[in-house]
């Protein structure tokens, strides 16, 4: 059997008890810090450190097994499991991990021209990525890439609709008088790899800050327009508006313990070709 080490960050509030061979020698400690257990196929070795008012704390024993199906693991009262890591087999934490992340705000565009004008809300972001993080110093600093997609509402706030002229340039055209239930929407997509840097304090579930930046690719955006003239309702969609393929968000987000990161995502970036509308992505929520 190889060599596996639990590493179990317990939450405020937890209490461990360790029970030795000998009847009645128990220890009960509160508030642990971090909880250590190594086991191999005939040794099993506890440590314990840091606990209520005594950060400095630490405790080590060693258990003989005489057989590996000894050997019986049961996790309670564990809020989420990523609070479990597998260690190398020399005992030094793992440096590597992964973790998932959904992104919920919202969004608008900055610097926009006066015929551009945008909603900050119904206009919102949903994001998922993927990173794999490093950690060369310890959990408390990660460094973190990966890949995500990126999905935005934009809901204009004035009456204009969007069409191309002859030289594929987007001009804004005044709803008609004749128009009514008038709405105007930007909607885009990206594929996006993140490069992030954490920092937590105290430990990896407390308070920490990321910082970094977010390459998009822009592989899809259209504006779309919907009106009614007396009793027909229109649905019309503009491709081909000239996004930048490839835009670059500046990422800050703050850790809050016991709730989701908040984050803010802003490009200084153009999002459109030159000769297009000046506008810059700005998007702000929660990541769970």
């Amino acid at each position: 059997m190889k060599q596996i080490i639990l590493a179990l960050l317990l939450t405020t509030g937890f209490a461990t008890q360790v029970h030795a061979e000998t009847v009645g020698d128990t220890i009960t400690l509160e508030k642990v810090s971090k909880v250590k257990i190594e086991t191999c196929d005939t040794l099993q070795r506890i440590v314990i450190n840091g606990k209520k008012h005594d950060h400095d704390f630490y405790y080590s024993q060693r258990i003989a097994i005489k057989s590996p199906d000894d050997v019986r693991r049961e996790y309670k009262g564990v809020k989420s499991f990523g609070k479990i890591t597998i260690k190398k087999k020399d005992g030094e934490d793992s440096k590597f991990s992964t973790s998932g992340n959904l992104d919920i705000g919202l969004c608008t565009m900055t610097s926009a021209p006066s015929d551009y004008s945008f909603k900050l809300w119904p206009s919102f972001e949903v994001a998922l990525s993927y990173l794999f993080n490093y950690h060369p110093f310890g959990e408390l600093n990660e460094w973190s890439i990966g890949f995500g997609i990126d999905w935005r509402r934009y809901k204009m706030s004035n009456d204009y609709q969007f069409e191309k002229n002859s030289s594929g340039d987007l001009v804004p055209q005044a709803y008609a008088p004749t128009m009514s239930d008038v709405s105007t929407r930007l909607y885009t997509f990206s594929l996006q790899i993140p490069i992030l840097y954490t920092h937590h304090f105290g430990n990896s579930d407390g308070w920490g800050f990321t910082l970094g930046g977010i390459v998009n690719f822009n592989t899809g955006a259209h504006f779309n327009s919907d009106y009614s003239i007396d009793d027909y309702d229109y649905d019309i969609d503009t491709n081909k508006i000239g996004q930048r393929p490839v835009t670059i968000d500046i990422m800050g987000a703050v850790d809050i313990p016991g709730f989701a990161n908040i984050y803010c995502k802003y490009s200084p970036m153009k999002y459109f070709k030159n000769g297009g509308p000046e506008m810059h992505q700005l998007s702000f929520g929660i990541r769970l």
